[in-house]
């Protein structure tokens, strides 16, 4: 788990790129392919990320 990242927020896929220091494409790859799931999405449909995706 990334340091900061407590369960109870929710991270946009560039925060989470930023905390991990993955390249945003790499987080989506994974993403996509289920590895890595997106908690919910955003209002505008954007991945949101929390704690339990495994960060």
């Amino acid at each position: 788990m990334v340091d900061g990242m407590d369960g109870a927020e929710r991270y946009s896929i560039g925060d989470l790129a930023r905390r991990t220091g993955l390249p945003v494409k790499t987080i989506r790859f994974w993403s996509d392919r289920g590895v890595v799931p997106p908690t919910d999405r955003g209002p505008a449909g954007h991945r949101r990320y929390d704690a339990a995706a495994g960060w």
